[in-house]
């Protein structure tokens, strides 16, 4: 599942962003909303989690923006308000859910599962590339109904590959590994190998090809 995360206080932030991490979510952390609907309209997001108060807008402004321009993405508001009349604004403004802070983790995991499977009732869960299948609730990959085992790092690098028409090093770097580790192109390059070795042990009709100068990329071999 892609997260974009909105939230301006580091310290929650970076907890949010590595916690979800850990639990395989693909995490766009961004500090203020001004540009959330340029983010929205091209990043191919799941759900957005956003904080009320922000430096430059509020949640609410927010959200009337995104619905303004007709973009349905499930918003779940995190905030410190817990009034009755806060969640109603929030709610009627255009937010799916609603949690107040401080929040128990596994209980924001699942409300965020009951909103994206809401959205996508009528919809589809998976998202096949040549003979491989990612479940995006169960954070899976699948090949002939069978789950691929993959460690972390390896299931974060081909989750990137699926949502990404190209994904670079950079992004790599930023995505997968955090941001106090010190990472070299010889971890980059070990982490593809053994993402290669992988799909090729399960006999996956796609590889990752790489695009000189630019990043990686998918592609079902024929």
């Amino acid at each position: 599942m892609k997260v974009l995360l909105i939230e301006d206080n580091e310290t929650l932030g970076g907890f949010l962003k590595d916690i979800l991490t850990l639990k395989k979510y693909y995490v766009e952390w961004l500090k203020d909303g001004i540009d959330v609907d340029f983010y929205c309209q091209t990043g191919g997001y799941d759900i957005l989690l956003l904080d009320w108060m922000l430096p430059s807008t509020t949640g609410i402004e927010v959200i009337k923006k995104l619905r303004a321009q007709n973009i349905q993405l499930p918003v779940i508001m995190l905030t410190a308000k817990s009034e009755v009349s806060d969640k109603v604004e929030g709610l009627t403004t255009g937010a799916d859910d609603y949690l107040t802070k401080p929040f128990d983790m596994d209980e924001l995991e699942a409300r965020m599962i009951s909103v994206v499977k809401r959205y996508q009732a009528l919809g589809n869960n998976t998202k096949s590339i040549g003979n491989i299948t990612l479940d995006i609730i169960k954070h899976e990959f699948l090949i002939e109904e069978s789950i691929i085992n993959l460690t972390q790092k390896e299931y974060q690098l081909l989750e990137l590959l699926f949502l990404n028409q190209i994904v670079s090093r950079e992004m790599i770097t930023e995505k997968i590994w955090s941001i106090d580790q010190i990472v070299g192109d010889n971890n980059i390059d070990a982490l593809i190998r053994l993402l290669k070795k992988k799909l090729v042990a399960v006999h996956a009709n796609v590889k990752v090809k790489n695009i000189r100068g630019v990043g990686y990329k998918l592609e079902v071999m024929q």
